[in-house]
């Protein structure tokens, strides 16, 4: 089928840097998915993007859909024809609806059964028609942060079209062809497609005046044609460019960049920008008598620069080639300055009032409305972090004494300017003032983790991972006790973040920290809840209880499922969740892991379902009598059992779980045979209700570590 290449690119208001990547795949995504939809799966959609432009290239788009076959039905053929093969009036009124003879009738099959119909060629249209609509939809499913309501209409019948920035221009191309489209814009000239685009907004190629118009025909053109007028357009290319640009101003400073850009990323930076250009800046010496997490804070936070180790300099991202006459370094060097010495003053301010003594200004800092003041949430913390401490053989005075200064920073004028340093600037100040240095670290880092994964996004120390975990499961019990839970759209508190810190605390703060916790998840959650309860004044109600139950459950596997398969994960909580530790939970993961290789695994997966099945319908005796037993199979099977099950449970109490599953996979032949030569659901009573129990006895024993019925084994995995 004969194909054109399509170019839209769509001109708007400067984005923020940091929406760029997304709506960009966003864009990719939806255009795709309209594509698909049309039946234009196979074209492969490219996407490009600067602050003030996003781009779509289709290289090759059929200039038509494929002619296709439709089966179009009408009544049921129970109804639609008569016993003597005649056509009733249901099925002649469809007809004459449909302009067609009785004879062009037919009996389809369908999903849902045999309908009387007929098949249509379906003409397909030109993509050049379609091409409006596609747009349309795309542009109304892109979502931002915020959205701006600039007074633009679409003729899609959907109304005002609120998007991230004003659209300004827009070219849209099939082959040579413009596609019509257009924006209304109320008091303004509407935004028509067309075939010009504009490039830098200050700069131009020598002899013309920027942000002029310039006509492009093909996606090359206009990739061409924008670098003649300054413009990157493709990210990657930008990034590459910056990081260049970069090295020359670190080999000029004798100076590698810091080693921790909180995030700030080439991309993002490069994003910033049309065309990458960097200076070299630097402050004075007298400022590196601030901490370093200040300055880097105010730097790289503040005003998207990069630090230099170990010299009072940075390198600032511009948007122009070339800094000749040194007025954006002047500019850039007065802003930071100005900053540093804002964070110097609040640095020797702060320091005048030790910060046991701002615990009373807490009692005016709102932590939730139902819950109280972050003087509250203190109340809350301290004896919480203690029995956690005690639990894990920690001191429990160092742990209350961190959790009864960990929020008072939150009222200096430093994390007032700078929200950032909040906990950072709790364990510098607790330095200063001459409080451990075990309590410093652990307030500095009593906010991580904040993210999945990281070896940098973790408590400093065992004590940091008490108080993190007391912080988050304080926060937890207490937004659910009021009512606060997250929804699928909304999640205000970052409580699926809280939740995968606490997880990740208990999964890792042994390796990581040394911190061992032995308390199941419930025991947690009872304890946490008995804090809000004590300062509430008032039992939580069950349903909450049990709400926050099933949300730690869900992030739970979560997390595992990013190490184990569903169904290993099934096996496990099938057996117990909130009952066990979470260490425990995933000792016992790694057992069913490491073994379900083996082939002895995967058959006993497989009779477990078989036995599963058989006790759901039956109900087993407790008690096996083995004078009842009269085929050798299910002796052989009962002596097996009797023989494996004491060193087994004994390896089950100690948490030796991967050694307890080989040795009750051992039982492997006895079962096979057990479920090749005995019938379970014999005739005669008594030997049934003996058989049930001694499957009900294999299952109880196995189930203590996993339930292997939830395995998916051989073609089974194959086809899930």
């Amino acid at each position: 089928m004969k194909t054109a290449p399509f170019l839209w690119e769509i001109g708007c208001e400067e984005f923020p840097a940091n929406w760029l990547p997304r709506t960009l795949e966003q864009l990719g995504e939806q255009f795709h998915n309209e594509l698909e939809q049309h039946g234009f799966g196979e074209a492969e959609v490219k996407v490009y993007g600067t602050l003030r432009r996003l781009v779509v290239h289709v290289p090759e788009l059929p200039e038509k859909q494929a002619d296709r076959r439709e089966e179009v039905t009408g009544p049921p053929a129970s109804i639609a024809r008569a016993d003597n093969g005649e056509w009733t009036k249901a099925a002649l009124g469809f007809a004459k609806k449909n302009d067609l003879a009785p004879q062009e009738l037919k009996i389809l099959e369908t999903p849902k059964g045999e309908y009387v119909g007929f098949v249509r060629k379906v003409k397909g249209r030109r993509t050049f028609d379609l091409l409006p609509a596609m747009m349309a939809k795309t542009l109304r499913k892109l979502s931002f942060p915020k959205f701006m309501n600039w007074d633009a209409e679409l003729d899609d019948g959907g109304g005002n079209l609120p998007f991230g920035r004003p659209i300004r221009w827009m070219v849209c191309l099939l082959g040579s062809k413009v596609v019509p489209f257009e924006i209304r814009v109320a008091g303004k000239v509407k935004v028509r497609a067309g075939n010009e685009t504009r490039g830098h907004r200050f700069l131009a190629p020598k002899g013309k005046r920027p942000n002029l118009p310039f006509t492009v025909r093909t996606f090359r053109d206009l990739e061409r044609g924008l670098e003649k007028h300054s413009v990157l357009l493709d990210p990657e290319d930008r990034a590459a460019l910056l990081e260049r640009e970069i090295r020359k101003l670190e080999k000029k400073a004798g100076a590698k960049r810091v080693s921790d850009l909180g995030g700030l990323t080439n991309r993002i930076l490069a994003d910033l920008v049309e065309w990458p250009g960097a200076v070299l800046g630097t402050y004075p010496k007298e400022f590196t008598a601030l901490p370093e997490e200040v300055r880097h804070t105010v730097l790289i936070h503040h005003q998207k620069y990069i630090p230099l180790q170990g010299t009072p300099s940075f390198v600032a991202v511009t948007n122009m080639p070339s800094d000749r006459k040194g007025y954006i370094r002047e500019g850039s060097e007065r802003v930071v300055i100005a900053r540093l010495r804002d964070a110097q003053f609040f640095w020797g301010e702060d320091l005048k009032k030790p910060l046991e003594e701002r615990l009373g200004r807490l009692a005016g800092a709102l932590f939730h409305a139902k819950l109280g003041t972050y003087r509250d949430k203190v109340d809350r913390m301290v004896p919480l972090t203690g029995w956690l401490a005690t639990a894990s053989g920690q001191s429990a005075q160092l742990a209350e004494r961190a959790a009864l200064l960990a929020k008072c920073d939150l009222v200096t004028d430093m994390v007032g300017e700078f929200p950032e340093l909040q906990g950072i600037m709790g364990g510098l100040y607790a330095r200063e003032q001459g409080e451990p240095e075990e309590i410093a670290q652990a307030i500095a880092s009593q906010y991580l983790p904040t993210t999945l994964e990281g070896d940098a996004d973790f408590p400093a120390n065992a004590l940091g991972a008490t108080l993190s975990l007391a912080d988050k499961l304080d926060t937890l019990a207490g937004m659910f006790a009021v009512g606060v839970v997250p929804t699928g759209s909304r999640d205000p508190f970052a409580l699926r973040r809280q939740a995968i810190g606490v997880i990740r605390i208990l999964l890792e703060g042994k390796e990581r920290t040394g911190l061992e916790l032995r308390a199941t998840t419930e025991e947690l959650l009872d304890k946490a809840f008995e804090e809000v309860e004590r300062q509430l004044g008032s039992s939580v109600d069950a349903g909450a209880r049990d709400a926050l139950g099933e949300f730690l459950k869900e992030r739970l596997r979560f997390v595992l499922n990013r190490e184990f398969r569903f169904d290993e994960i099934n096996a496990v909580f099938a057996v117990g969740v909130l009952d066990r530790s979470v260490p425990e939970l995933r000792r016992r993961l790694t057992a069913v892991a490491d073994l379900r290789g083996s082939d002895d695994f995967e058959a006993l997966s497989v009779a477990f379902k078989r036995v599963r099945n058989i006790l759901l319908s039956e109900t087993a005796p407790s008690r096996v009598d083995p004078g009842a037993f009269v085929e050798q199979a299910e002796r052989d099977l009962w002596g097996s059992f009797e023989a494996i099950e004491p060193g087994a449970s004994e390896l089950i109490a100690q948490g030796r779980f991967g050694e307890a599953l080989r040795a009750l996979s051992r039982l492997r032949p006895q079962v096979d045979t057990f479920f090749d030569r005995v019938l379970v659901m014999a005739p005669d009573q008594r030997l049934k209700e003996n058989r049930l129990a001694l499957l009900a006895s294999l299952q109880a024993l196995f189930t203590r570590v996993a339930d292997l019925s939830e395995i998916v084994a051989g073609s089974e995995a194959a086809s899930s």
